[in-house]
């Protein structure tokens, strides 16, 4: 059953993706006037087929992995009669080429953009990005961070969940120097710089937090209270932030668990804020019997992750579309480049493996999660296909942009051998992402 939920979120991305992109490339290229032959989504014998009153076919393919448009072209096509030439994509001017080539891209774009702005409209809760446990003699350590502190800016970038936490972090990979975190206790702000070097060039899914020695936080918040556990008889409520028990401070959940696990039966005093006052009441923690004999205690709480809730209006949300699709955008084109350098490893391309994994697991997440993983993936598809690579729209456009340059076209044998030497490059990298896979997921 799993198995069939990875398999139809990764299609049906797919199906989404590749229509929109496709779809790109069709309207442009009827609105400059090219005849389109095949609209085509998927690969292989048709499942589905129909043609419009302009000829052109729609094709839905076996095979869900990718998608094309097949324009009117005389090189390709001997029989082209002479008064249909003009519709014909190579012999529009180079410009319009360019459009029709970009046009797919952008389409993803757009789409990536629409998808934020929508989930930006419709709300979404985020985590409140907290400090947790900090490893001694870690980098974060020896910077001096302090658990329980509240992250406001990474390398001087304002961040306001997790997420945002983690994409800065990423375009710090292969970097030296040092990474630059804010933090917020009270009124006040403490910076703190940790130096790296090299940071995880070499690192396959690298574990960004615990290289710099710290982990996500989880504050002392009552998020639930157990029917008829020592907490409900105490009098705790949901959203009682515990400050400190036993006589012991406490900063972070672990904190208020390590304490109550070493209290079996023993009366505790429980200090803790309520609307922002103080309260003092008494517990005595339940004996809890481990799975391996040992007796722990048991107070009868939940924590309650520290979220805020992301909403904007009609315009804020658009422009927070705009600015998420431009994060991710630059972050790809970062990563890109790092490769290409060596500054960061290959081994981090996922495939299909890892995108089915991934996809199904947000779906059965949340429809949010989901529709901020098709709007990641819509970028993706957008910037790999303007990588100056014969077969991918960035190789049209690079054919387009020197003819306009030299006023010819390149031959058609030299645009032949490209292609077969693109096919081959695509085709390596898809083995070797396909290798990541197999290794990411059967490692040894």
């Amino acid at each position: 059953m799993e198995l069939l939920i990875y398999v139809s979120a990764l299609v049906f991305a797919f199906l989404i993706l590749v229509s929109v992109h496709e779809l790109g490339h069709f309207v442009v290229a009827r609105r400059l006037g090219v005849k389109v032959l095949r609209f085509s989504v998927g690969f292989g014998r048709p499942l589905f087929k129909w043609q419009s009153k302009a000829g052109t076919d729609f094709v839905l393919g076996y095979i869900p992995l990718g998608g094309y448009i097949s324009m009117l072209d005389t090189r390709n096509q001997n029989d082209v009669p002479p008064e249909m030439e003009s519709m014909a994509f190579d012999k529009v001017a180079p410009w319009r080429q360019i459009l029709i080539a970009a046009a797919g891209p952008g389409a993803n774009f757009v789409l990536a953009i629409v998808l934020f702005w929508a989930i930006l409209m419709m709300g979404v809760a985020v985590s409140v990005p907290y400090i947790g446990e900090v490893d001694a003699d870690s980098p974060a350590h020896r910077a001096g961070l302090q658990p329980a502190e509240r992250l406001v800016e990474v390398d001087g970038v304002p961040i306001e969940n997790w997420n945002d936490v983690m994409t800065q972090l990423l375009r710090r990979i292969g970097d030296s120097g040092s990474v630059a975190l804010t933090t917020q206790v009270g009124q006040f702000n403490r910076d703190y710089s940790i130096p790296i070097s090299d940071w995880l060039s070499t690192e396959k899914d690298p574990m960004l937090l615990e290289e710099l020695g710290f982990s996500l936080g989880t504050l002392p918040v009552v998020g639930s209270v157990v029917a008829n556990s020592a907490a409900e008889a105490a009098g705790l409520q949901v959203g009682d932030h515990i400050v400190a028990i036993g006589g012991q401070n406490v900063r972070l959940w672990q904190d208020l668990v390590e304490i109550v696990s070493k209290s079996p039966g023993q009366e505790l005093t429980i200090q803790f804020e309520r609307n922002e006052n103080p309260h003092l009441v008494t517990a005595t923690p339940k004996n809890k019997v481990e799975a391996n004999g040992t007796i722990v205690g048991f107070l009868g709480v939940g924590p309650g992750h520290p979220t805020t809730v992301m909403q904007y209006g009609l315009v804020d949300g658009l422009l927070g579309g705009v600015k998420k699709t431009w994060e991710y955008t630059t972050l790809i084109v970062t990563s890109i480049g790092k490769m290409i350098t060596g500054q960061m490893s290959v081994s981090n391309l996922a495939g299909p493996v890892s995108i089915a994994h991934t996809a199904g697991t947000t779906v059965q997440s949340s429809f949010l999660d989901y529709i901020t993983l098709l709007g990641m993936l819509s970028v993706s598809l957008g910037l790999i296909n303007l990588l100056p690579i014969p077969v991918l729209d960035g190789g049209h456009i690079v054919y387009a942009t020197v003819q306009m340059i030299t006023r010819r076209p390149i031959p058609l044998r030299v645009q032949q051998i490209a292609s077969m030497v693109g096919i081959f490059f695509i085709g390596g990298l898809f083995i070797l992402v396909l290798f990541n896979d197999i290794t990411r997921f059967f490692p040894g």
